[in-house]
């Protein structure tokens, strides 16, 4: 093997362990002494990628391709970086003629699937290609983590998380596949599934364990703990309202209520804090002491001694107690949410601060906290105050319908 034949072996080396820096670094001199070295230069444009440059991975894959029209690895790596730069229509046609070289290798299958992802409009297309690729060798996980990402993007969570297990099953290891499997029980429909939720915690847990340098298994960790939280302030928020409004009809079952308000939650977080293991619960301990989450945490507390405090108070302190128990859970909600989302933008993920939903959810407590004024104060000579607070009432219910269908519209578009 030549001298520059074993610095791109080692470089490659380099570049399997994760470090792409220095696979980069051991290239860059074989480069300048041999340009047209089309393995080197394959080489460089993944580590490149790697490395979040697109411009130099499209770089180093053009002279390849120029050099060896016909190499269908070049080709490969030429619509990597295509994709790398959102060029989607350029990756796709590269990576089909690769596929037209070499149409037994499962590989350029496999990147002919990541392209027509990238597009997002062809996801038949990628179920083909991806399907293709793990008939040609069964035996390759990434191929059917790659089967996987279809599914989720053509909205079969079901198959994904087949595909996964079936990676998993070829490679217990594999981190990709156990982040990928966890996310999908984190981001399920159902908010009261608590026990896949934290079993979404454990997988992520266990992604991190795997390859401690996936930041994306950290943030959805870090996600699916908030996302528990703000299902715990929801139900409180409903609990406590319901309570408030039986405070028209019967103090005593407004005190009934008022205890279910508060057992309730406590009894949805211990179901779930008891399917953690004692790590994720010492993380839960520190999210919830972090920044916004603190006053969160802070502003649950004092809804629950308020809830408790209903139970015994006086008859006439109940619409008080109880209603600001409601408002409380409705803010300690919007604080989770925020501090989420701060925490996410503050690791450089992009995420959009939504103001208009943060104005919405913000005019819901403001509409349920001048109800609640107006019905406690409300008397037979002051009727209309009732009527006011009902209206207003209904104000806070179409802001919620406003900010679901955001949210479904959001879902829904394409990506």
């Amino acid at each position: 093997m030549t001298d520059a034949g074993t610095t791109v072996a080692m470089a490659a080396a380099q570049f399997q362990r994760g470090d792409a820096g220095a696979a980069a670094e051991l290239l860059g001199p074989v480069l300048v002494a041999e340009p047209d070295n089309v393995r080197a230069l394959v080489l460089m444009t993944h580590a490149q990628l790697a490395l979040k440059k697109p411009d130099l991975a499209y770089q180093a894959a053009h002279h390849a391709v120029l050099v060896a029209p016909e190499s269908a690895e070049a080709l490969g790596a030429l619509s990597r970086a295509y994709t790398g730069l959102d060029r989607h229509d350029e990756a796709i046609e590269v990576a089909r003629r690769a596929a037209r070289l070499e149409p037994e290798n499962a590989y350029r299958h496999n990147r002919l699937a990541w392209a027509l992802l990238g597009d997002g409009r062809r996801g038949v297309e990628a179920e083909h290609a991806a399907r293709q690729a793990v008939q040609l060798d069964p035996n390759e996980a990434d191929f059917r983590i790659t089967y996987a990402m279809v599914m989720k993007q053509l909205d079969y969570p079901d198959r994904a998380r087949q595909a996964l297990r079936d990676a998993l099953a070829l490679e217990p290891d594999n981190a990709v596949a156990q982040h990928e499997l966890a996310t999908l029980d984190v981001v399920h429909r159902n908010p009261f599934a608590l026990g896949r939720l934290a079993r979404g915690a454990s997988g992520l847990a266990g992604a991190l364990r795997a390859d401690p340098r996936q930041q994306a298994s950290r943030f959805m960790l870090d996600v699916a703990l908030r996302r528990f939280l703000v299902y715990t302030a929801v139900l409180l928020a409903i609990l406590a309202y319901v309570g408030w409004r039986m405070t028209a009809f019967s103090v005593g079952g407004a005190r009934v209520l008022a205890g279910v308000a508060a057992l309730v939650p406590v009894a949805f977080a211990a179901y779930f804090v008891a399917r953690l293991d004692r790590t994720l619960r010492a993380y839960l301990v520190t999210v919830l002491t972090q920044g916004r989450q603190r006053i969160a945490a802070i502003g649950a507390g004092v809804c629950l001694a308020l809830l408790l405090a209903a139970t015994v108070a006086p008859a006439g302190w109940l619409p008080w107690l109880l209603g600001v128990a409601a408002v409380g859970g409705f803010a300690v909600r919007l604080l989770t949410v925020s501090a989420t989302n701060a925490h996410v933008r503050a690791a450089g993920i992009g995420t959009p601060a939504d103001r208009v939903t943060i104005a919405l959810w913000w005019a819901v407590i403001v509409f349920m906290l001048a109800a609640i004024v107006l019905e406690v104060t409300a008397t037979n000579a002051r009727w209309w105050m009732s009527i006011a607070a009902l209206v207003l009432v209904a104000a806070a219910v179409g802001c919620l319908v406003v900010i679901v269908r955001r949210r479904r519209a959001r879902r829904g578009a394409p990506r």
